[in-house]
């Protein structure tokens, strides 16, 4: 008799215990403040966070854009083609010493078979190389494929046609010389 009361005690313990266990996993997983998963950050902070620096920027743009860090642009160019829209990559031909200066950033890629080299009257600025991660001074030839950025308009930065003719998709405001 003694030996089923043990038993009996041990197996109502093991029952206890597990019931425990059980309802505390239970309490804790429903919990009001669960963990941030991956799909949350990516669909509900990421684009919260892009419309508010995008609202930030177009607050501060125009009190920044006359700062005195540009120099206008030239008076005495040609102004074969100015693109104004600014959202959409357009496809240009240019023909050998043909320069492009920017208005605003731009974002450019050179396309193979085309030649382009840096100009920018700064010795320790030119233009960036988003794709390698470097930085094309003045003169210097620019990769194809890569996508590069002058992140500044108006500036006196741009790049010149070395090739017979180029084909570079470009974004942002530019004038041809």
């Amino acid at each position: 008799m003694k030996r089923n009361l043990k038993t009996g005690s041990a197996i109502l313990l093991c029952a206890f215990t597990i019931l425990f266990c059980t309802l505390s996993v239970v309490s804790f997983s429903q919990n009001s403040d669960p963990l941030v998963t991956l799909s949350y950050l990516t669909d509900i902070i990421l684009p919260q966070m892009k419309k508010d620096i995008i609202a930030e920027v177009s607050i501060k743009a125009p009190a920044d854009a006359d700062n005195g860090d540009t120099q206008p642009l030239p008076e005495q160019t040609t102004q074969e083609e100015i693109t104004q829209n600014i959202n959409t990559y357009t496809l240009l031909e240019l023909d050998k010493d043909k320069t492009i200066y920017t208005r605003t950033a731009l974002e450019f890629i050179v396309r193979p078979g085309s030649e382009v080299h840096t100009i920018s009257p700064f010795e320790d600025q030119g233009i960036a190389d988003i794709t390698n991660g470097k930085e094309y001074l003045n003169g210097d030839v620019i990769e194809h494929n890569a996508y590069c950025l002058i992140p500044r308009g108006s500036d006196g930065r741009g790049f010149k046609v070395i090739s017979e003719k180029a084909y570079i998709f470009v974004r942002g405001e530019y004038y041809i010389d």
